[in-house]
């Protein structure tokens, strides 16, 4: 084999990188303008993929985990043209736009699942850093028994059975009458509490998809 046949070997072998569901990590994105600010015309490396079983391979959710120098966010394909972008929130903040009462309702697995969350105050007083990843009002959608699991199981079926490095959670989300926002509750054993804003955007937000550096 001459020196040329070795370079076009490798040429040829760098992986294309075509749509965020084949998003590995070390893979980078690039946002375009957003309504978020922390995602505006910036760029995401992806850090750490994992999966939500919420009732079987059906409806599994598949979030990849991004960073930038300031932010870490989360993103989810939802369909071939939408994708899902969702940033953490403490209760503290959640508390200061919502009613402590309707979050532990929501919360509350013998209080059903009919519940709403109205927003305290008007949009234009969020706080910069928070505008686009909230509306006015959202309505519970479900309340299940969840597991997440750190291996992807992209590419191969949930296991079958429990013992496999699962952590089960309660998993309550709410979603808003236009079906752009969302806000998902996890509360894992002991209590601890992860709370996201989410919303929709398309998939034309994202201008360029950068494979990780081939070694």
């Amino acid at each position: 084999m001459g020196l040329l046949d070795r370079f076009r070997k490798k040429e040829n072998s760098v992986r294309a990188l075509e749509h965020p569901r084949d998003l590995q990590i070390g893979d980078m994105l690039d946002f375009e303008l957003m309504a978020q600010d922390s995602l505006q015309g910036k760029s995401f490396q992806v850090s750490d993929i994992w999966v939500l079983d919420v009732g079987g391979d059906q409806s599994k959710r598949i979030y990849m985990q991004l960073k930038d120098v300031a932010n870490v966010i989360r993103l989810r394909v939802v369909d071939e043209d939408t994708l899902e972008v969702s940033r953490e929130v403490t209760p503290e903040t959640l508390l200061s736009f919502f009613s402590e009462q309707e979050i532990a309702d929501i919360l509350d697995a013998d209080s059903g699942v009919n519940h709403r969350l109205e927003l305290q105050g008007r949009l234009d007083t969020v706080p910069i850093d928070l505008r686009g990843w909230l509306t006015s009002s959202y309505r519970q959608e479900g309340f299940v028994l969840a597991y997440r699991y750190a291996k992807e199981y992209r590419e191969q079926p949930l296991p079958e059975e429990l013992g496999l490095g699962e952590e089960g959670c309660d998993f309550a989300w709410l979603v808003s009458d236009d079906r752009q926002f969302s806000v998902e509750f996890r509360v894992f054993d002991g209590g601890r509490t992860e709370a996201h804003l989410c919303v929709l955007i398309p998939l034309r937000k994202v201008t360029g998809l950068w494979p990780a550096k081939q070694v």
